[in-house]
């Protein structure tokens, strides 16, 4: 992979820039693209009539597996009204490994009443062979002090899992970004990070390349910064890719002065250890 690529964000059609992109370069593909429900992103890339959405989606998704290497992964976001058929379409491509189901924690109001009203979101994850990258440890969750307690029979003592959480289950239930969220931009399907961070934390190695060609608010560029990954995204929206910027440099102040508070931190204890030898 070029390194002038890396950690950038191209305005462009992702379909006109991939060849930016080296063959077999990529460990993770995480992909939001937009749903054909008509929402507005600046443009007209949310209102295809279904056949033509279909056919764009099967184009683009065609362009971006080469990318990935052999140890790669490929998480898409959709819904339910069309998953059936793009996923049956990228099983022909690659192996299905997961249909992950997003909770976003929707209040019990409002809603449809000629049908069931929809709180989900669809999540395909899939793998370019079956010697994908998958870290478990990672995104496990732990056992409450309760949960431990209970399974302190000699059969469970030194278990490992019993130790460092179990596995995650497909059904993640994650709220939705509100207007009052300190992390919610200007953007109608903003991702919260903690779903995106579980996508790289399990499926990229560190200093692993992460590929959004919808990088929309720019998520899955924070949670790469966060975790060590590098970063390669598309988005047509100019105005998002200034967001982007603006939020990644906020990131980085950020994580800059953490850093110097805990520098600040570890030289007043050396002081004070200093002073207590006298």
């Amino acid at each position: 992979m070029k390194r002038e690529c890396l950690n950038k964000i191209f305005n462009q059609d992702v379909l006109l820039g991939l060849s930016y992109i080296e063959d077999n370069s990529i460990d993770l593909i995480i992909s939001d693209p937009p749903y054909c429900l008509g929402k507005d992103y600046g443009n007209d890339s949310d209102k295809m009539n279904p056949r033509d959405y279909l056919e764009w989606s099967y184009k683009w998704i065609d362009t971006v597996i080469p990318k990935l290497k052999d140890t790669g992964s490929f998480y898409i976001f959709l819904t339910w009204r069309y998953s059936p058929e793009i996923f049956s379409y990228m099983k022909k491509k690659l192996i299905m490994l997961n249909e992950i189901i997003w909770d976003r924690r929707v209040p019990s109001m409002g809603g449809g009443t000629r049908s069931f009203t929809s709180v989900h979101d669809t999540i395909g994850f899939f793998a370019k062979t079956k010697q994908y990258y998958f870290d478990l440890d990672s995104i496990r969750i732990p056992y409450d002090e309760e949960t431990k307690k209970a399974r302190t029979r000699s059969i469970f003592v030194g278990k490992k899992w019993l130790e460092v959480g179990y596995n995650l289950k497909d059904l993640w239930s994650i709220t939705r970004l509100h207007k009052q969220d300190p992390e919610r931009q200007n953007h109608p399907t903003q991702k919260p990070l903690e779903l995106i961070d579980r996508m790289v934390l399990a499926s990229s190695p560190k200093n692993g390349i992460v590929f959004d060609p919808f990088m929309g608010s720019g998520t899955t560029a924070i949670s790469s910064i966060k975790n060590k990954r590098y970063y390669i995204g598309f988005e047509l929206n100019p105005d998002y890719c200034q967001m982007i910027e603006q939020r990644i440099d906020k990131h980085n102040k950020g994580e800059k002065s953490l850093l110097n508070a805990t520098e600040d931190d570890v030289k007043v204890t050396n002081f004070q250890q200093a002073m207590n030898l006298f």
